[in-house]
């Protein structure tokens, strides 16, 4: 692929360089490959295209499915791309219906390599306006950690009392990096 970012050059040092230091092909769409000699701004933005590519793949396999996400599975296929390779801390909610049809995506908070502020009003607001019946929360963990910390299992609990005195369902909670996920639903944390 570096080929079409570098012609003419000869491609296998820089790539092999860029393997060594991403930690493999999969880590390659959150790497900024700027930090190789030789690599610049088109290669970042190379593979930052790549990433987008590959977040709106899953979208469109999601949509064949009617957008239907009523497994982590299917909020991990649509979220790993758009959130699971960034450098810092994202939290998102998906807010879907009575049959789990996704109404909508939003990005609630950006925040540091480790942290990042988060407001249940926010996320109620949003559910409110789009007359969600359930509300999936996720974040990414830019470290590759799975397991939750015990901020992540307080505002899940917040959230949880917040939108069940609105008669909206918290369905689940996901923990996303590039290795794989983690989902409260899933091991019964909520």
């Amino acid at each position: 692929m570096l080929g079409y970012v570098l012609r003419g050059r000869d491609v296998k040092p820089h790539a092999k360089e860029l393997l060594e230091k991403a930690g493999g092909m999969s880590s390659i769409l959150g790497y900024d490959p700027t930090q190789i000699k030789g690599l610049g701004d088109e290669a970042k933005i190379f593979f930052g295209a790549l990433r987008e590519y590959f977040a709106r793949v899953g979208f469109e396999e999601l949509n064949r499915d009617s957008i239907i996400i009523d497994k982590p599975e299917k909020a991990y296929a649509f979220l790993k791309f758009k959130i699971g390779y960034d450098k810092k801390e994202q939290f998102v909610a998906l807010f879907l219906d009575v049959n789990k049809n996704l109404l909508g995506f939003e990005n609630i908070s950006k925040g540091t390599v480790d942290r990042m502020a988060v407001y249940p009003r926010e996320i109620a607001e949003h559910a409110i306006s789009l007359k969600a019946t359930f509300v999936i929360v996720a974040h990414n963990h830019p470290s590759g950690e799975l397991n939750p910390s015990d901020e992540d299992i307080k505002i899940t609990d917040k959230l949880i009392n917040g939108l069940s005195s609105l008669d909206i369902t918290l369905a689940d909670h996901i923990i996303i990096s590039t290795k794989g996920f983690y989902s409260f639903k899933r091991e019964h944390v909520i």
